[in-house]
C-alpha cells in the first residue's frame, strides 16, 4: 500500500499557480512577446521617404489572451497592407509574415521565461 501524504495541498498550489498564469503573468508574458515581434517588425519594414510605416507598428490591447500587432489603421500605417500584399501595380514586399514566421521560436521563448520567472520556477 502506497501512503501519500500532502497531495491536496500540492493540488491546491498547482490549481493557484494555474490561476496565476491565468491573469496578469499572461499579460506580462503576451506583451513581452507582443513587444519583441513589433520590434522586429518596425525593423523589417520596407522604408520609404517618411518612414512612417515602421514608426507607426503598435501593440493593441489584450482581450481574451490574445494581443494584435500592425499598422495603425488610422494613423500614417494606413498603407501597410498594401506593402504587404500589394496591389494590382505594386509587387508585395511582405514583412510581417516573415517575420512572424522567423521570430516565432524567440518569441515563445520570451513568453516562457516570463511565465517561469513570475511563478518562481
Amino acid at each position: 500500500m502506497l501512503n501519500l501524504t500532502g497531495m491536496d495541498q500540492l493540488l491546491r498550489q498547482i490549481e493557484q499557480m494555474g490561476n496565476k498564469v491565468e491573469g496578469e503573468v499572461e499579460k506580462k508574458a503576451l506583451k513581452e512577446g507582443a513587444e519583441h515581434l513589433r520590434n522586429k517588425m518596425e525593423e523589417n519594414a520596407p522604408r520609404g521617404k517618411t518612414g512612417n510605416l515602421a514608426s507607426e507598428i503598435v501593440v493593441g490591447d489584450i482581450k481574451n489572451g490574445n494581443v494584435e500587432i500592425g499598422g495603425d489603421q488610422q494613423g500614417k500605417a494606413f498603407y501597410g497592407h498594401f506593402q504587404e500584399f500589394g496591389t494590382s501595380r505594386q509587387k508585395a514586399q511582405p514583412f510581417m509574415a516573415p517575420t512572424l514566421e522567423n521570430e516565432s521560436q524567440t518569441t515563445q521563448d520570451k513568453m516562457a521565461n516570463v511565465i517561469k520567472r513570475e511563478l518562481g520556477l
